[in-house]
């Protein structure tokens, strides 16, 4: 194992962790970040999916009893009409996130190959691009009165907000910032905002997750490839490198997600705008300078 070259994946896992929870797009800086510490994936959009698994983890177990009470209470509801009037919030919040992931699981499931191939051919073009949108959401809210505490959450806001994280696919395009910022925008309390964010993020993770597996089992199976070939990996030694991102993920996220919520309390979320406007004119840069 080679010392550096693992380090340079942990380095990738935290950066992950990090802008996974805070509005500057995890996707379009481990992007940058690979190009920055000279490692290269062939597999791109499937790097990216194993590291945010990283940061799936930790919002399970944060959110882990969250998760089960409204499992529980959807299925209760369903079943057992006696206590429907008792489930019924929790029944309805969970149809909600159902239908707010539906988006962008069609433009995940339709565009995956395209995303993919667009990352490998474009690169830093991609994800500037991505960033500027960012950069612009945030700065349209900026001004946006955060309102504090809890707010209740209505179908048109699940709409807009499932919307607004279908765009996020797109590496470059921040899922917590389009999210949170038509959560603010809409005038949904901060704590709520966030939390629905959060929560919109596990199911999505999932099914990314199950699409991996999907991939690597075609290509294991089907191509006769074995699992470091599927997974666009050199050798052996790279499951390591990669197990390494993924826990750099988890830890960072958990870090991260402690701070977020003073952070967009604050109401400084025009400095996330800035930031994401001189990344992205970096980025594009970049790419035609190469």
């Amino acid at each position: 194992m080679d010392i550096i070259e693992a380090l340079k994946y942990l380095i990738l896992g935290i950066v992950q962790g990090i802008t996974e929870v805070i509005p500057v797009s995890s996707s379009g800086h481990v992007e940058l970040a690979q190009i920055i510490l000279n490692v290269t994936t062939e597999e791109k959009l499937l790097f990216l999916i194993l590291v945010n698994t990283g940061s799936l983890m930790t919002f399970l177990i944060i959110y882990f009893k969250r998760i089960i009470e409204l499992i529980r209470d959807f299925f209760v509801y369903i079943f057992k009409k006696n206590l429907r009037e008792e489930r019924y919030n929790n029944f309805i919040f969970a149809v909600r996130i159902i239908v707010a992931c539906i988006p962008a699981a069609i433009v995940g499931f339709f565009l995956d190959d395209i995303i993919n191939d667009s990352l490998l051919t474009y690169g830093t073009l991609f994800v500037g691009v991505g960033l500027l949108v960012t950069g612009t959401m945030l700065y349209f809210i900026k001004d946006t009165r955060i309102l504090k505490g809890k707010t209740m959450i209505n179908w048109t806001d699940t709409l807009l907000i499932g919307l607004a994280q279908s765009v996020a696919v797109f590496p470059g395009i921040s899922r917590s910032g389009m999210t949170t910022a038509t959560s603010i925008k809409r005038g949904m309390g901060i704590d709520s905002a966030l939390n629905f964010s959060f929560l919109l993020y596990i199911p999505l993770s999932v099914g990314s997750l199950f699409l991996m597996i999907y991939k690597v089992y075609d290509k294991v199976n089907n191509l006769g490839l074995t699992l470091t070939e599927s997974l666009g990996v050199p050798g052996g030694e790279y499951i390591l490198y990669y197990g390494l991102a993924f826990v750099g993920a988890a830890v960072a996220t958990y870090f991260a997600y402690r701070l977020v919520f003073n952070i967009f309390k604050s109401g400084k979320l025009k400095y996330f705008s800035y930031y994401a406007f001189a990344i992205g004119l970096i980025s594009i840069f970049y790419y035609m300078a190469r």
